[in-house]
């Protein structure tokens, strides 16, 4: 019986999965080379070929299709087995995962991260600062805070807070703009998953795209756009607020608000550390 190094493995599901290389690589925070090395590894081990390289990618070869579909289903059990494992765990203590935006970890999170670890100096807590959307059921990270309109579907979540949007610009932009027509000046607008979130969809819908002077994909981006004086940007008050440099504008964005969330799966949401977290997150943001 031929030997199968499933860490290689691993490389082989995400380049399945993801369609190329630098896809996988991306998601797998590693290089190009890496990504290639450990699929020639497992080709080696099992002397045969898993992808043909065609025009739209890397596609498993009629051969390998099985065996990834049965490596799939291993490897989707063990996350089960490992979401189970610590979903069990009663210490409040050990190292905690959480994925969040830059936005929430830039205007919202720090000081009550820093709450937190004095609460409970024997968690560690580790930060991934993404604007992609981590897959919780593979344990890509243990909660997420993220907004959303409801918990995602097979995910257990609490709300944390509403968050409004306004319109922010320089004071010396703001001087150069006729205020009853703002939708003619140059805008800064978006790109990537911004551009599919509701936001996103509102901005696309209401300012010319001719009037698009720049895209960001992050509203971190957007507000350092902003702050040179580049358009007039549609932002989260919190992040608009903090600046010194932009004004908003008295405009009425009372439907432009989106509802914060702290996600995670339910078998980890039982976790001595998950639940403590999400219990502090709520409660520290609804004090004064």
């Amino acid at each position: 019986m031929q030997h199968i190094n499933w860490d290689n493995l691993r490389y082989v599901l995400m380049v399945a999965n993801k369609g190329s290389i630098a896809a996988a690589a991306r998601e797998l925070e590693v290089n190009r080379t890496t990504v290639l090395r450990r699929i020639n590894n497992f080709q080696q081990d099992l002397n045969c070929r898993i992808f043909d390289r065609g025009d739209n990618g890397y596609v498993l070869t009629a051969e390998a299709e099985k065996m990834i579909d049965a490596a799939r289903e291993v490897e989707s059990t063990l996350f089960d087995m490992q979401r189970q494992i610590v979903g069990h765990e009663l210490k409040l203590e050990g190292e905690l995962r959480v994925t969040t935006t830059d936005t929430f970890m830039v205007s919202l999170l720090g000081p009550h991260l820093a709450s937190f670890q004095q609460t409970h100096p024997h968690i560690v807590v580790e930060v991934s600062m993404t604007n992609n959307i981590l897959d919780l059921n593979r344990r890509d990270a243990d909660v997420a805070i993220r907004p959303a309109r409801s918990p995602d579907k097979g995910l257990t979540g609490k709300h944390l807070c509403e968050v409004d949007f306004g319109i922010y610009a320089t004071p010396e932009l703001l001087r150069s703009i006729d205020p009853e027509s703002i939708f003619d000046a140059r805008w800064i607008g978006f790109v990537d998953d911004l551009m599919q979130s509701p936001i996103g969809v509102w901005f696309d819908d209401t300012v010319d795209s001719a009037k698009i002077c720049l895209r960001c994909d992050s509203f971190v981006a957007v507000r350092v756009a902003a702050e040179c004086g580049i358009g007039l940007a549609l932002l989260p008050n919190l992040l608009g607020e903090s600046s010194t440099k932009l004004t908003r504008l008295d405009a009425d964005m009372a439907d432009l608000s989106v509802s914060l969330w702290a996600l995670a799966h339910p078998d980890l949401a039982r976790s001595a550390r998950v639940h403590a977290f999400i219990e502090h997150l709520s409660q520290s943001l609804l004090s004064p």
